[in-house]
């Protein structure tokens, strides 16, 4: 099959007629021994649906509660999903706390470990160049071990551990081992190790969570489902700034011959020695509910599939949806478009014969056991659907690393985590009906004069009213940046991989986004030192509006797509030939648009128009 046939979304199954449809089924059914899970003629109404919903429906008989199921499922309520469907999303919602609260958990302590540690002696004296850099390893050491270690761990945990859940347990092992290590640390050296290993449960976390969730979420909810990643990244941010506030310790040592008399835990003393230790350490507490949720809840039915195991993900379908009939649709149709995913990885001189050929059922399997680690991180880059994917993926990683987020001190970052952890949900309302570019493109758009505005309030020389000032942008920037910079990221790159490379594809989206966030926390410092407030905070409005644009060029819109399985179509369009449309089709029609006497005309869908523009290719090459 040319690449030139995945340039619009398509249905591999419209091209069996319901005969032929029905051998398949038979034969699908008997080679995976499913007699015990399914009944082979459920199995064909689903794989009718997945056919074709319009013609299923007008001429099947159908019970009223399927009916009534497949009505629900166009606008699914959250209220309504399934028990187990509940579970993973808890799960994965606890595993995102777990996330958040890591990061918030060294802010409360940077107050006092550089004293406690001798790197400072008081607050505000004038540190050497050594102390500072080490201050900013300290806190950029977790980002640099996420981004080159712990990232590309979810691949090989993912294979070792037995899937998602085996994966999401190790990665809270990191954690819970590093939070406690960092409260028993005597020197820098030792914090530094402690946080390197919670680098690498965090970033093996960050690569996990968001493709369960995708991976079980129903196709039509699948985006707001996604959005509990960042609204619970934001909540354990909100929860690990709370604590940083009930044990914050003094910013300094006490002066010299002065003793403390306070008692218990009120006292300086006790704080000085022993407060940062419990922030840092708090970010062990939801690690415990993490690992009882991972025992209980259900493994990811691709993950399955990509095991081979039909049977048991069709038993965790049937407790994702409402229906049996929506679970055999699902695992039929994630059948059909795997087999035409080899297409992407393949090969074999054969292959379209043997995709052509339905008895042979076996055709992905052998192309995955073929597999290896290397080569799926290679065909990342080598295989067109998937560098499409990869460069998309790294621009809007781009973009959530690079927008600025005020975490200067323990009030303002617990003002930020309840400000995204409000606005993040907004996305839940949008995400699945306007799309995610759509959502990044305008958030980010809105970011650039916010941030602008706030960068030049630090010029009002009277202080109450600059405070003022800053808060309210801060406040409005915030709302901007967490539906979309902040929601959108993780989202999107824990769908469009196909299932072969998906652990190493969102490897790859959360090593782009910790390296630079990494670089960011190492080098604020000097730059907020050298620039000022006002010079930084211009600056990253400056690499938000190269982000819109970047954005705009070379991430396509993924609403056409329904389930995983279709975004490889979506990915059949060149990135040169995103880029032209864009420039030569999207942008004059905004222009036209813009001028009141001038009549728009009619703007032509990417995939409508690259279709006609490799016929017309064909026709010249073929007079």
């Amino acid at each position: 099959m040319h690449e030139l046939r995945f340039n619009h979304v398509d249905n591999p199954l419209t091209y069996r007629n319901i005969e032929n449809l029905r051998g398949d089924v038979e034969a699908f059914h008997a080679h995976y021994k499913l007699q015990n899970v399914v009944n082979v003629d459920l199995l064909f109404r689903g794989a009718w649906l997945a056919k074709d919903e319009r013609e299923f429906i007008s001429r099947d008989v159908m019970p009223e509660f399927e009916r009534d199921a497949l009505n629900r499922e166009q606008n699914p309520e959250l209220v309504k999903q399934s028990r187990e469907l509940n579970t993973i999303l808890l799960t994965c919602c606890i595993g995102a706390i777990v996330h958040g609260w890591s990061q918030a958990s060294i802010i409360g302590a940077n107050l006092q470990w550089p004293y406690a540690f001798g790197l400072q002696k008081d607050f505000g004296d004038g540190s050497t160049i050594t102390s500072f850099w080490i201050f900013g390893g300290v806190n950029a050491i977790t980002y640099f071990a996420a981004s080159c270690v712990g990232a590309w761990l979810s691949d090989p945990l993912n294979e070792s551990f037995g899937g998602r859940r085996g994966a999401l347990f190790v990665a809270g092992v990191f954690t819970l081992a590093a939070s406690i290590g960092s409260a028993f640390t005597s020197n820098w050296q030792g914090l530094l190790c402690c946080r390197l290993v919670l680098g690498i449960g965090y970033g093996a976390g960050a690569s996990v969570v968001p493709v369960f969730v995708s991976e079980a979420a129903p196709p039509k909810s699948r985006g707001r489902l996604l959005v509990s990643w960042q609204t619970f990244t934001a909540v354990g941010i909100l929860l690990g700034s709370a604590v940083n506030l009930v044990f914050h310790g003094p910013h300094s040592v006490l002066p010299s011959g002065i003793v403390d008399t306070s008692p218990g835990m009120l006292g300086d003393g006790w704080r000085q020695k022993v407060a940062w230790r419990i922030q840092i350490a708090s970010c062990a507490i939801p690690t415990v509910p993490l690992f009882c949720l991972v025992l209980i809840c259900s493994e990811s039915p691709r993950w399955l599939v990509k095991k081979n195991e039909y049977a048991k993900a069709f038993e965790v379908l049937r407790t994702l949806r409402e229906t049996p009939l929506q679970a055999a649709r699902d695992l039929y149709y994630i059948y059909a478009q795997l087999r035409v995913e080899t297409l992407l990885f393949s090969k074999n001189p054969d292959i379209e014969d043997l995709l052509n050929n339905w008895t042979f059922h076996d055709v992905y399997m052998q192309e995955l056991k073929s597999s290896s680690y290397g080569r799926r991180f290679l065909q990342l880059f080598t295989v067109p659907r998937n560098r499409r994917s990869s460069l998309a993926v790294s621009a809007v990683m781009a973009s959530h690393a690079g927008s600025a987020k005020p975490m200067e001190n323990l009030w303002l970052s617990f003002g930020f985590a309840a400000s995204n952890a409000l606005f993040s949900p907004v996305a839940y309302w949008i995400v699945d009906r306007k799309g995610r570019r759509f959502l990044l493109l305008a958030s980010l758009t809105a970011m650039v004069p916010l941030l602008l505005a706030t960068a030049f309030a630090f010029k009002i020389h009277e202080p109450t009213a600059k405070k003022v000032v800053v808060e309210i942008f801060v406040i409005i920037y915030t709302a901007a940046y967490s539906p979309g910079a902040g929601v959108v990221p993780f989202l999107y790159s824990s769908e469009v991989f196909p299932l072969i490379n998906r652990e190493a594809g969102m490897s790859l989206s959360c090593s782009v986004n910790f390296l630079l966030a990494g670089i960011l926390a190492l080098t604020v410092p000097q730059l907020t030192h050298a620039l000022g407030p006002t010079g930084l905070l211009s600056l990253f409005a400056g690499l938000d509006a190269l982000a819109a644009i970047t954005v705009w060029l070379l991430v396509p819109g993924t609403v056409q797509a329904t389930t995983l399985e279709e975004m490889n179509y979506i990915f059949g369009v060149p990135t040169i030939e995103h880029v032209k449309y864009q420039t030569t089709e999207l942008l004059p029609y905004i222009i036209r648009r813009c001028i009141p006497s001038k009549d728009a005309g009619l703007l032509p869908s990417l995939y409508t128009w690259y279709h006609e523009l490799g016929e017309s290719e064909e026709l010249q090459q073929y007079p």
